[in-house]
């Protein structure tokens, strides 16, 4: 159960009756970590709300992340229909599942919706796989398939998220700033879902910040020398003590 003292933003609290045994146990130990990440784009989105050429850069990148999502997906249905035709099924066969398979979702952003909807997308194709082999129409070898591939799709969405938004991170590698991420996007950052791309992009961004690094270091260095040489000189300039007594 969700504490009110441990909310940061008003919360809509929403539960999910998964149908697969593969998505609920994603859920239960990565739910999370996905929807933490995901939170990101509505992050950004409500922070450009007023910057319309902002705002329709996150609107894009998260509609092209969607698509991506369900053309894998489609990919996972043409399977499954391959599997009922050559068994001969036009429909699913029904299976009992727990009523345990159920979840509540803390909802933050509207974004999470679209989320949700992917999910359960997916648990739906995924469910049937699992009835197909529960009553002898998929071995359990297709089985292991479908499904690792099915966990290895949320956790390629979970990262494409993460890394394309790592540049909101801060120097030091902590906690995701979507401020510091917005900046970025004002001075031409692009929001990939290519991962090449964004790869691509990331190491750009390594390299500049290696060479301003450089620099400053160069800058500082050089500015230590010349007050090392300045007062070096004054030293040389002065008339010792014993001199002057002499004298």
């Amino acid at each position: 159960m969700i504490n009110n003292d441990q909310l940061i933003h008003k919360t809509f609290v929403t539960n999910i009756q998964f149908k697969s045994h593969t998505i609920h146990n994603f859920w239960k130990n990565e739910g999370d970590r996905t929807l933490n990440i995901y939170e990101r784009i509505g992050s950004l989105l409500m922070l450009t709300t007023t910057e319309n050429e902002l705002y329709s850069k996150v609107s894009a990148w998260e509609s092209e992340l969607a698509d991506w999502f369900n053309q894998e997906i489609e990919s996972i249905q043409k399977q499954k229909e391959a599997f009922m035709e050559n068994a001969g099924l036009e429909e699913s066969p029904e299976v009992m599942t727990p009523s345990s398979y159920e979840s509540s979702v803390p909802v933050c952003y509207p974004v999470t919706w679209k989320l949700l909807n992917l999910i359960q997308t997916l648990d739906n194709e995924i469910a049937e796989l699992e009835n197909l082999w529960l009553t002898g129409f998929v071995t359990d070898l297709g089985r292991h398939e479908n499904s690792n591939r099915a966990i290895g799709l949320l956790r390629k969405l979970v990262a494409k998220i993460s890394n394309a938004t790592s540049p909101g991170k801060d120097r030091s590698g902590g906690r995701f700033k979507s401020t510091q991420l917005i900046s970025l996007i004002r001075g031409g950052l692009e929001l990939y879902v290519d991962d090449s791309l964004i790869l691509r992009q990331n190491e750009e961004i390594k390299a500049k910040a290696s060479i301003k690094n450089t620099e400053k270091k160069t800058d500082s260095k050089s500015t230590s020398l010349d007050s090392l040489s300045a007062d070096s000189k004054n030293e040389t300039e002065q008339p010792s003590n014993s001199k002057v007594n002499a004298a």
